[in-house]
């Protein structure tokens, strides 16, 4: 028998203990193709990188099982099927991953506000010693903010980075 595990996004339309009865069907769905589950567990709310279906956020639930290769596909085509599953993925199980405690985190944005947010608290606690030399963002290596000079605003850097191609094309 091989290890598989399914990760799948559910949509916060539903409540919690709605969502317990979801893990649990989803689990029998499983159990009826021959396969034996290992591990299910949620794994907690967060705000997806992009929209799904019109859903901005949704709970992670995290299934390890153990069955046969041929049983995938009808789990798959399960849960294609299904409407509350935004999104699912099933793969082979990394050895040493079942006893692995997993930590899901919202994503941010790279040149986002909160995103330079975490990077000033990070640079500016001393207490937490570096364990690498951070690079320069995209921003901060193409314009580099002097002492006293204000920072610029996301269309300032639009339009002065569209010159800077304009320069390039012409050059």
């Amino acid at each position: 028998m091989q290890k598989y595990e399914l990760l799948y996004i559910v949509p916060t339309q539903f409540a919690d203990t709605e969502i317990d009865g979801l893990r649990e069907k989803t689990a029998a769905i499983i159990e009826q193709t021959g396969a034996k589950v290992t591990r299910n567990e949620s794994l907690g709310k967060i705000k997806l990188a992009y929209p799904i279906k019109h859903q901005r956020h949704g709970t992670y639930v995290l299934i390890h099982f153990e069955g046969e290769p041929s049983v995938v596909a009808t789990i798959d085509r399960a849960l294609r099927l299904s409407d509350e599953v935004l999104r699912h993925m099933i793969v082979d199980l990394a050895p040493g991953s079942e006893k692995k405690v997993f930590e899901i985190q919202s994503y941010v944005a790279p040149l986002s506000e909160e995103a330079r947010e975490m990077r000033r608290t990070t640079t500016s606690d001393a207490a937490a010693p570096r364990k690498a030399p951070v690079a320069p963002s995209i921003t901060e290596a193409a314009f580099p903010v002097k002492a006293g000079e204000a920072s610029m605003s996301m269309e300032e850097l639009d339009k002065k980075l569209d010159e800077i191609l304009d320069e390039d094309v012409k050059a």
